[in-house]
């Protein structure tokens, strides 16, 4: 029986790159549209689906087959992706709002810990050779090698038909930047250049008490 795997987290948290890297395992199939509930049938041993969005029912009975996928982000570089592609126009699903809602169903997974929960910080990933994605794969039972994080050896694609472009397209060219951006090399992309925050929404999230205190690491300097 084919498992499922859920991929969840707030908007410009990795996600879309995560499941392509976890999409390459020899015994993964890759659902490319993002999605919360896996209907599609696979012969493979896994599954594996994405959905960027906070699931008010990722806790509930819902999810019980599904092994979860749970990542975060620094949020000053989940903001300043989000200002550069939507021209800070940000809506209720990109509000600071939800994405404390999203930490604090982090911070409950990291307090009460479950075998079928993986919690992941994007800002780790990278870290000694990719040392945390390779504990959890092997702790779920895919088979992979090195080659599953060289992402040039790979085409990934963001919505089925698309096309990877030759040069990196403007911001507002969403469908054909998500597509050159998820092809690029796995590698941190939290670089202080990167940055794209007006002074108030800097300060609004560096003194916040609950991303301060209860997930200290997120603002890590």
């Amino acid at each position: 029986m084919t498992q499922k795997i859920l991929i969840h987290g707030f908007p410009h948290s990795g996600t879309s790159i995560l499941k392509s890297i976890i999409g390459h395992c020899e015994n993964v199939e890759e659902i490319i549209n993002e999605s919360c509930n896996i209907k599609k049938k696979s012969d493979k041993d896994f599954i594996v689906a994405k959905f960027p969005h906070t699931l008010d029912n990722f806790f509930t009975s819902k999810y019980d087959d599904y092994i979860k996928i749970f990542i975060v982000r620094d949020p000053r570089y989940v903001f300043s992706s989000l200002n550069k592609r939507l021209n800070y126009n940000l809506t209720h699903y990109h509000s600071i709002q939800q994405y404390i809602k999203t930490i604090k169903n982090f911070s409950r997974c990291i307090l009460t810990p479950r075998k079928d929960i993986y919690c992941l910080k994007y800002e780790e990933l990278f870290d000694d050779n990719f040392k945390i994605l390779r504990d959890m794969f092997d702790s779920i039972g895919f088979q992979y090698t090195d080659k599953v994080f060289d992402n040039s050896q790979y085409e990934n694609s963001i919505h089925k038909g698309s096309k990877i472009p030759d040069v990196k397209p403007e911001n507002k060219d969403h469908l054909r930047y998500r597509m050159y951006q998820i092809n690029q090399k796995f590698e941190n992309m939290n670089h202080v250049k990167k940055l794209d925050l007006t002074k108030e929404k800097l300060d609004e999230l560096e003194h916040n008490d609950f991303i301060n205190i209860q997930s200290p690491i997120l603002l890590q300097k």
